[in-house]
């Protein structure tokens, strides 16, 4: 794995850490409305960075980048909603299943090879994650569903950024985020929750809520052009760790020796992934 895709990836699930947390803390808030000012903010910021650059807005590969969208906002309205009814850190588990499904859809989309054992560190990283949060309250059938919706549309997600790299910028990739997230997260504001004005306390967190989204996906969005999709995603299981710190330290939420262990063994599948992409004589599938 490239050194450049590692910092990057470090960047971004700092930056989304920051994000969830404030998510966390913005909880009275509807995951509609958080999702809507997200969106708005990044819009902003895209727009001014790409109008500096004089980059062309609207791409060349639209349909990619219009699936990316949908299935970006998607993704996320799910991950708000667990985010905000369960524990940070058991919500972040479930979101951050994505690297599997990440890397079974390049397998059959992009045509990319994994090595053989760097499926089996992929499902040390899975089950360590599970060991991290196995003290937690039992999750419900409901919230379950919604956590695996949110990893595999979030999959898709990612793959529809991996054929974009040849066709188009990544501040245009992450455009087309939040210019399809606003309207949809407005439509569903609209249908199905009530408006809450924020304080002038809050509006300065939800900017920051925008700012560092906008650092995480331009982050996210670079590594995922610069190296194969599994690769770089592998390392989003950081951001289970984050979570888990922050969890603790802001929300109160207790780690045992158990998570405690699971820690060690993320990290350890982490190294053991990247270690082996180096290596040239492994096995191909």
């Amino acid at each position: 794995m490239k050194g450049k895709t590692v910092l990057l990836m470090i960047v971004s699930t700092l930056a989304f850490a920051v994000v969830n947390a404030l998510v966390k803390y913005l909880e009275e808030y509807g995951e509609f409305q958080l999702v809507f000012f997200r969106c708005i903010v990044s819009l902003l910021i895209s727009l001014i960075q790409l109008k500096a650059l004089r980059i062309s807005v609207w791409g060349n590969n639209k349909l990619i980048l219009i699936t990316r969208g949908f299935a970006g906002v998607l993704a996320l309205i799910m991950g708000f909603a667990l985010i905000k009814n369960i524990p940070l850190g058991t919500a972040v588990m479930l979101i951050y299943l994505s690297p599997i499904f990440t890397a079974l859809i390049a397998v059959y989309w992009l045509k990319e090879r994994v090595r053989s054992i760097q499926w089996f560190y992929l499902l040390v990283c899975v089950f360590g994650v599970f060991v991290l949060k196995k003290g937690e309250i039992s999750l419900t059938f409901e919230m379950l569903l919604l956590g695996f919706g949110a990893s595999s549309i979030a999959g898709l997600a990612y793959n529809c950024v991996r054929v974009c790299r040849k066709t188009d910028h990544p501040l245009v990739v992450v455009f087309y985020f939040p210019l399809i997230g606003a309207p949809v997260a407005f439509v569903l504001i609209f249908l199905f929750q009530e408006w809450i004005w924020p304080t002038t306390f809050d509006w300065f967190l939800i900017i920051a809520l925008g700012g560092f989204t906008q650092i995480a996906q331009i982050a996210l969005t670079k590594a995922l052009q610069g190296d194969k999709a599994a690769n770089a995603m592998v390392l989003k299981y950081l951001g289970v760790i984050h979570a888990f710190f922050i969890g603790w330290f802001f929300f109160d939420e207790g780690i045992t020796a158990i998570s405690a262990f699971g820690v060690l063994i993320i990290l350890l599948g982490i190294v053991l992934f990247s270690w082996k992409t180096q290596q040239k004589k492994d096995r191909i599938i």
